[in-house]
């Protein structure tokens, strides 16, 4: 008699520890169903596992093939995702050795559009909101065309926010990103949302950098009716450009911050 195959997903055979954390990480389905491609769905939850440390550094990556078969999911797709995260420093690929999860840990999520507002300001209890005054798709300025290189006929997204901390207006944001790099953006729900928390979700991308100038200037008029200020009250502005981890410009904006509400921490070094 021969032997029934079972069905269902396709066993790893593997016995070392990254295949049992590879075999738990595909315990959920990716969701076909879901706005984010598949591609990016895997990468995003490969990459937090390695910055957790769930998969720690020299940890191996399994086979093409057998990627396939733990993730039910074709090549095309596994080939993206672990394309962008080797793009990214969070692996690396050895001639004739196979897939290793990089040496030392990620630093990703400190550069936001927002001083940290979401990670930093939550994670000490406080209660972020945010009031989304401006939204859309539009032909670029000259200098969001000189930042961006965007290419003929091209648009930009631009995102004007004020950030509340505990009911109090803390910053007013214009945030500008290339439309080619995030098709169909100004359709998503981004109210309360990070925005380089949906750039990671449904599009894949992450900031490896940025530069950023500080004044201490008193706010123009519309900054004052927006945050619901006085004139006369001196605020910090910032003017800043992320990059991705190809170089290129992914985000440019200009904020005003209330340093009394809350305090700009930078840390040098490790």
């Amino acid at each position: 008699m021969s032997e029934v195959r079972s069905r269902g997903r396709p066993k790893y055979s593997g016995d070392d520890k990254s295949a049992v954390i590879f075999r738990k990480l595909a315990e959920a389905n990716l969701d076909r169903s879901d706005a984010s491609p598949l591609w990016v769905q895997l990468k995003n939850r490969i990459q937090d596992a390695i910055i957790s440390g769930l998969l720690p550094p020299q940890s191996q990556i399994p086979p093409e093939q057998t990627l396939c078969e733990i993730f039910e999911a074709s090549k095309p797709v596994i080939r993206a995702a672990f394309g962008a995260l080797a793009a990214e420093g969070h692996i690396v690929k050895m001639p004739r050795k196979g897939m290793f999860v990089a040496g030392g840990k990620q630093e990703t999520d400190f550069i936001t559009a927002n001083l940290g507002v979401f990670g930093d300001l939550t994670a000490r209890g406080h209660t972020v909101t945010v009031k989304t005054f401006e939204f859309v798709r539009v032909a670029p300025s000259e200098s969001e065309q000189r930042i961006f290189k965007i290419p003929e006929n091209g648009s930009v997204i631009r995102i004007g926010r004020v950030y509340f901390s505990d009911g109090k207006p803390l910053t007013l944001t214009h945030i500008s990103l290339p439309a080619h790099k995030v098709p169909g953006m100004e359709k998503l729900d981004i109210e309360d949302r990070s925005i380089f928390q949906t750039l990671k979700e449904h599009y894949g991308l992450t900031v490896k950098n940025a530069e950023r100038w500080f004044t201490a200037e008193l706010p123009p008029e519309d900054v004052v009716l927006e945050m619901g200020i006085e004139p006369n009250h001196p605020l910090i502005a910032i003017e800043s450009i992320a990059y991705d981890h190809d170089g290129n410009a992914l985000e440019y904006y200009q904020a005003y911050y209330d340093s009394s509400v809350a305090r700009i921490h930078v840390k040098i070094g490790s």
